[in-house]
């Protein structure tokens, strides 16, 4: 039985991880559910065994992409009014957890940062995923504000808006490395990006 379990969690996983990289690569529109169960070399019956139909298995894959993401940015919420290089190192934290997860999901991160628009309610799915980073950003701003570790002058909402744009910005010019993509960026490491990211965005908010 828990064999069974297991092997049912894999092909399930497998599924999610070809649709997840035909999506990207092809197209929303232009994959079909035959795609996918060619690529697993499974039949169609096992597909609607995991999944209702082509838009389900892609719903299911942003949200657990946001509930990662998510994840990713509540690991710097402050709690306690802490010195400046603790505050610096929190968001390194952030913004090295999120770039790390861009890195191991390079195809999610394209699906979002490029948006699914022929598709309304798949649209709305990523809408909400940066919805979300947006407030979950803003949420760690008000809470240095009120430990007194801000200019009393910011507006949360507003910064959170800068850094999403930012993070956006940064992240499409390093995944995509299209001809259009910084030769800047191409001739650095991820964790020099990332320390320069997060230079720009801390002391833009902390106003030093």
């Amino acid at each position: 039985m828990v064999q069974d379990q297991v092997r049912k969690h894999d092909r399930k996983q497998q599924l999610l991880q070809i649709a997840l990289e035909l999506f990207a690569t092809k197209g929303y529109e232009n994959t079909k559910i035959s795609d996918i169960v060619s690529k697993a070399e499974v039949s169609q019956g096992t597909f609607y065994w995991h999944f209702e139909s082509k838009e389900a298995i892609c719903l299911e894959m942003l949200e657990s992409g946001r509930l990662q993401i998510l994840e990713a940015i509540r690991i710097g919420y402050r709690t306690t009014r802490v010195d400046v290089q603790d505050s610096v190192v929190s968001s390194m934290n952030i913004f090295e957890h999120i770039f790390k997860f861009a890195e191991e999901n390079p195809f999610l991160m394209q699906l979002i940062l490029k948006g699914i628009h022929s598709q309304a309610t798949l649209q709305s799915k990523v809408d909400k995923i940066k919805t979300d980073m947006e407030a979950a950003f803003a949420n760690n701003i008000r809470q240095a504000k009120e430990l007194h570790m801000t200019n009393d002058h910011i507006n949360p909402e507003m910064l959170a808006v800068f850094v999403m744009s930012l993070l956006e910005g940064v992240l499409s010019r390093w995944l995509f490395k299209s001809a259009s993509s910084s030769r800047v960026l191409q001739h650095h490491s991820l964790q020099e990006i990332i320390e320069e990211t997060v230079k720009f965005e801390f002391f833009g908010i902390f106003g030093m």
